[in-house]
């Protein structure tokens, strides 16, 4: 398969210290995939490799079929990218800021910064000077300057910062929108994981600098399980009832007060009515599907 963006076997290291190791991304063009990771496991490491501000101690990167160079001046064009927080000009205005990032870019269409804030709800915001602006409105200027020149790949690193839920909506359904109408590759990362449930088509798990999976998201759905989630007062009685009285032993004991049955032979009739019986407190119980943030659990080192 031709990948529009894969890094093969790439390594970054500072000094004596080794940042990450032996990473292979594979994002097929017109997807959207998800960069997922810890603070400090890897992620605006890697992008900042992708986009070319930082050179891999080992490995390579291949962008649009090319391999990437210190001189990659024309994949670089062929980009648009936010990497850890947006720049500009903040006595300028954001239409100016536009204006100069075209002419850098040797991007002339008329029209297209206009539409590029219209797209992120800035046209009013647009003559205003860029220190005015909220961090909200600074993050959604940045993309709008990433979209500016119709890119064929975004690199977006945590693009939803200082955005309230209605910005970060906004902002899912644009690149929703930029992947379905334009074929635009967006590659993003963020610690919001239910933000990429909902959009990415594939998802890449980073973790102390190793990539450790990377899986399409219809994988993910099809992996996760049903359970049932309880809640009781006394952790300790409640395992030895199932364990015991129920004769259960897929269940797993949570923080707190919680308890998941992954055992699909009982009810959640049948346990609420053993509990009472047996001198447990039932204080919730009910069914439901593993998450995301479940499965991203798993695979890094907090839900070991």
């Amino acid at each position: 398969m031709t990948y529009i963006l894969q890094t093969n076997h790439v390594t970054k290291s500072i000094g004596k210290k080794e940042l990450v190791r032996d990473v292979n991304i594979h994002i097929k063009k017109g997807e959207i995939y998800g960069f997922l990771g810890p603070n400090g496991a890897g992620k605006t490491t890697v992008m900042k490799m992708i986009t070319n501000l930082w050179k891999p101690t080992e490995g390579e990167i291949e962008i649009f079929g090319e391999k990437l160079t210190p001189t990659s001046y024309g994949v670089l064009k062929r980009m648009g990218s936010i990497i850890e927080f947006p720049t500009f000009y903040e006595t300028m205005s954001g239409y100016d800021n536009l204006v100069l990032h075209c002419e850098y870019m040797g991007y002339h269409n008329p029209g297209s910064i206009e539409n590029a804030l219209e797209l992120l709800h800035l046209t009013e915001a647009g003559s205003k000077p860029v220190k005015s602006y909220s961090l909200g409105m600074k993050q959604r200027l940045g993309i709008a300057r990433t979209i500016l020149t119709k890119p064929e790949l975004l690199v977006l690193d945590e693009p939803t910062n200082g955005l309230d839920p209605a910005g970060m909506k906004q902002i899912r359904d644009l690149l929703k929108m930029l992947c379905a109408e334009y074929h635009i590759t967006v590659m993003i990362s963020t610690h919001i994981l239910s933000e990429i449930e909902s959009i990415a088509d594939t998802i890449g798990v980073i973790d102390h600098g190793k990539l450790v999976k990377e899986v399409p998201m219809k994988e993910v759905a099809e992996m996760n399980t049903s359970y049932i989630y309880l809640e009781v007062n006394d952790n300790k009685r409640a395992s030895y009832v199932l364990a015991d009285k129920l004769e259960l032993d897929n269940f797993k004991i949570m923080d707190g007060h919680r308890i998941r049955i992954y055992d699909s032979r009982v009810t959640t009739q049948e346990i609420t009515r053993v509990m009472h019986d047996n001198g447990v407190e039932v204080i919730s119980i009910g069914k439901q599907m593993e998450t995301l943030e479940d499965y991203f659990l798993k695979l890094t080192a907090d839900g070991k």
